[in-house]
Formats: structure tokens, C-alpha cells, sequence
């Protein structure tokens, strides 16, 4: 009896592990991408002051997160995204026109590892 107990505990276990890394995962991809979404409509408007601001809350959120996200994820697409992220802060101080471009591939990279996270019978299997 003392092993179904066990057993049940360590599943219990298991499964609020992965609904701790699906809830971590959603939040990521929702923040950044809405502060993403901002910093691309601060681009197209040349509010360049707002979207180093963004970008610099986007870094500070992204560090914060990190260490959770390394923790379930694989550490290459996550350095992808982080090496983009780094940049867009000096992008926008530079006001370079190349901030769109980022910002739009930081959101992809970004997409990208949520739908690698989600549960799916690919993903299980």
C-alpha cells in the first residue's frame, strides 16, 4: 500500500511540475509579446525614447524569467531569443531601422519555443 501512496505523490508531483512549466510558458510568450507589440508600434510611430523603454523592460522581464526558463526548455532556443533581446535596447537608442525587423524576429523565436512547449501528443511522443 505504501507504494501506490508513493506512486500517487510522485505522479501528483509530476503533474504540477508540467502545469508549472505550461502556466511559465504561457505568461513568457503573453508579456513579451505584448511588450513586443508596443515597442513595434513606438517603431512605426519613431517614438524611439518609448521603445528603448520597452526594450529595457523586455531585457529586465527576460532576466527575470531565465533562470525558470532554463530550467525547462532547451538552453539553444532560448540563447537565440535572449542574444536578440540584448540587442533591442541599444537598437533604439541608436534609432535603427533595423528595431522593426528584431522586434519581429524576437516575437517569432518567441512563438516558436511556446508552441515547442505545449502539450501535444508530438511533444509526449
Amino acid at each position: 500500500m505504501k507504494r501506490v501512496y508513493l506512486a500517487l505523490g510522485l505522479l501528483a508531483l509530476c503533474i504540477s511540475l508540467c502545469t508549472f512549466e505550461q502556466y511559465t510558458v504561457e505568461r513568457m510568450y503573453k508579456d513579451t509579446t505584448a511588450m513586443i507589440n508596443d515597442a513595434i508600434e513606438c517603431t512605426e510611430k519613431e517614438d524611439f525614447k518609448n521603445a528603448e523603454k520597452i526594450c529595457k523592460n523586455l531585457k529586465a522581464y527576460w532576466d527575470k524569467k531565465y533562470p525558470y526558463l532554463t530550467a525547462m526548455i532547451d538552453h539553444g532556443a532560448l540563447d537565440e531569443a535572449a542574444a536578440v533581446i540584448y540587442s533591442l535596447e541599444d537598437m533604439a537608442k541608436d534609432e535603427s531601422e533595423d528595431l522593426k525587423n528584431e522586434l519581429t524576429a524576437v516575437k517569432n523565436q518567441i512563438k516558436i519555443i511556446r508552441e515547442n512547449q505545449k502539450v501535444s501528443l508530438g511533444n509526449i511522443l
